[in-house]
């Protein structure tokens, strides 16, 4: 791949067994009805409970794609066909960006940067979509998300987050490409922007931020790759006791080792008081991981880290680090590299699982690796994944093929 491919977050709060990974395998290949070469099926992908979600969306062939809903059966994930097609009633430009999945609310961003003319592109929306009493069935949105002060080119919904009742999504080209990121909550009587966020220390041009997002409880985590040379960064939000306003970081998370155009924060999660944030640039494009905890006294701005996660057998171009979950209460984290050689196969990609050891991240060495059984070159599986329960999503949009998600399991 030697390219970033896609910006594409996901929530995960999962209650994943640590232990179970060293029984990994492949459940399951999920793929929609009607495939087609060059679908980009699996750019995005989002898991919770039972409950699996896969986009499908190319910004270079397309104006919008799909998004596709697998739920898994009673004797377990198999290879399958959707449970319902999810699409927008005004055919929302870009949307199928990014996907999120948290209970029975689903989030579907419509970032329309119409190939980064900002001439023909529309400010960008973000789709909700609530499971309907008799389970999920075709349908278009329950609600519509825009952003109060949006403009043309923004990208609104580029990334999009949920944990419960509260929306995190990121617009990273706003103002300048400077980027900024927007909470929405939910009061009863629908949906409501709380709040807009924002870096103190902007370069005011090309940071980024909001190029991921996560939220986990009342913790957002915004990333900007480009800030600082792309150096990156990630900045924590922590919601006020007054609930959510306009506002700057209340944490900044960087590398003590970071350097030029590592792009720390490119992907990012979140689970309880543990971060991750993707570094596909660093070390010399080997790419990385950065695993962040929170301090007894709460987050505060910071170069430490916990640990740094890398690929066994990585070499330089393996975007390792493009694509982070994390489940098990911050304990079991997953990490793409779709630029990974497997095998005699150029850039099949993989996914690294990586489990807290009993004497904390520091000391975190052993990983599983995940890889498709039917993998071939340029499927850049990978480029996106999640995790939640005891069950993995990596998504493999391929080049020319058509695309595909896989489920991994004890």
């Amino acid at each position: 791949m030697r390219k970033l491919l896609a910006i594409a977050v996901l929530c995960a709060c999962a209650t994943f067994s640590a232990t179970a990974t060293n029984s990994l395998q492949q459940l399951a290949e999920l793929t929609p009805t009607t495939r087609a070469n060059q679908d980009s099926f699996g750019i995005s992908v989002a898991i919770s409970g039972d409950t699996a979600v896969v986009s499908d969306y190319d910004a270079n062939i397309e104006s919008f794609g799909s998004i596709y809903v697998y739920v898994k059966p009673a004797s377990g994930w198999d290879n399958m066909t959707q449970t319902a097609r999810l699409t927008a009633s005004d055919s929302g430009q870009g949307f199928g960006t990014s996907v999120a999945i948290d209970g029975n609310i689903i989030v579907v961003g419509a970032a329309n940067t119409s190939n980064f003319s900002r001439a023909t592109a529309t400010p960008g929306a973000v789709y909700v979509y609530v499971k309907p009493a008799g389970g999920w069935q075709d349908m278009t949105e329950t609600a519509k998300l825009t952003a109060t002060d949006g403009l043309s080119g923004d990208a609104f919904g580029n990334s999009v987050s949920i944990s419960g009742t509260t929306i995190a999504i990121g617009a990273f080209f706003v103002n300048n490409f400077s980027g900024r990121a927007y909470v929405f909550t939910h009061n009863g009587g629908g949906w409501k922007q709380a709040a807009e966020l924002t870096a103190s220390d902007s370069d005011g041009i090309l940071d980024y931020l909001g190029c991921s997002v996560a939220i986990s409880g009342d913790t957002v985590v915004a990333g900007s790759f480009g800030h600082t040379n792309f150096q990156g960064a990630s900045y924590v939000f922590v919601e006020p006791s007054g609930g959510w306003s306009n506002m700057t970081e209340t944490a900044e998370l960087s590398a003590s080792n970071g350097a030029q155009s590592d792009n720390l924060g490119f992907s990012v999660g979140i689970n309880g008081s543990v971060i991750v944030a993707g570094a596909p640039g660093a070390r010399s494009s080997f790419g990385g991981a950065y695993v962040y905890l929170q301090p007894t006294g709460g987050w505060s701005t910071t170069s430490s880290f916990a640990a740094e996660l890398g690929a066994p057998n990585g070499l330089s171009g393996d975007s390792f680090g493009q694509a982070v979950s994390i489940g098990h209460s911050g304990r079991v984290i997953v990490v793409g590299a779709p630029g990974l050689n497997v095998g005699s196969n150029d850039e099949e990609g993989a996914a690294y699982v990586y489990s807290e050891p009993k004497a904390g991240w520091g000391k975190v060495r052993s990983t599983v690796e995940l890889t498709a059984s039917d993998g071939t070159s340029l499927i850049f599986f990978g480029v996106s994944v999640g995790i939640s329960n005891s069950s993995i999503i990596a998504g493999a949009p391929g080049d020319t093929a058509p695309g595909a998600a896989y489920i991994f399991g004890p």
